[in-house]
């Protein structure tokens, strides 16, 4: 029937406002208050000093590639060899910049990653292969190192550096290949 038909919405009564209208029993529900955002000591990083030290080896593994990218560039006479790689050599230092923004973010810090210039060898082969090698390793590490942060700004920071240093790598493993095919 139809005075048992439910109120349309805009005939409802209030919250807490008692109809002599309606058949039914009107209840009261508290109205919950609005949620805060609570702000978490240092929840940036999971582990933050062990992330620090990740980002600090791995700012001092990238200026150690770069180098190596310098000596590999000398040894090449063709123009666009040289403008390829030194474009690789370019990622590593933009790479080394993104890594000291994510620490300074972490320790409030600046980063500093000082090492001595190491000996290379004069070899092109040798130097191609250390330096596809440590772009392993340091993969490796730029992996452990996304999974500890938690900022998706720095996770997209992470991924990009993984992104490039897979390039690059596939870059030296071409030269790699076309110096074993002379």
């Amino acid at each position: 029937m139809y005075f048992q038909q439910p109120y349309s919405y805009y005939e409802q009564p209030m919250m807490g406002e008692i109809s002599s209208q309606t058949p039914y029993q009107s209840s009261f529900m508290p109205i919950p208050p609005p949620v805060m955002p609570v702000s978490m000591p240092n929840t940036y990083i999971k582990h933050e000093y062990k992330g620090a030290e990740l980002i600090e080896e791995a700012a001092k593994r990238e200026r150690r590639m770069a180098y190596y990218d310098e000596k590999i560039m000398g040894c090449y006479d063709n123009e666009l060899d040289r403008k390829r790689i030194y474009q690789i050599l370019l990622n590593q230092r933009r790479h080394e910049k993104m890594l000291g923004e994510i620490y300074y973010g972490m320790t409030g810090r600046k980063l500093s990653c000082d090492i001595k210039e190491p000996g290379l060898p004069e070899d092109l082969k040798e130097n191609l292969d250390q330096r596809i090698f440590q772009g392993f390793e340091s993969i490796e590490i730029y992996r452990k190192i996304y999974f500890s942060v938690i900022p998706p700004e720095w996770k997209m920071m992470l991924f990009e550096i993984i992104g490039d240093e897979q390039n690059d790598l596939l870059k030296y493993i071409y030269y790699c290949s076309k110096i074993n095919a002379l």
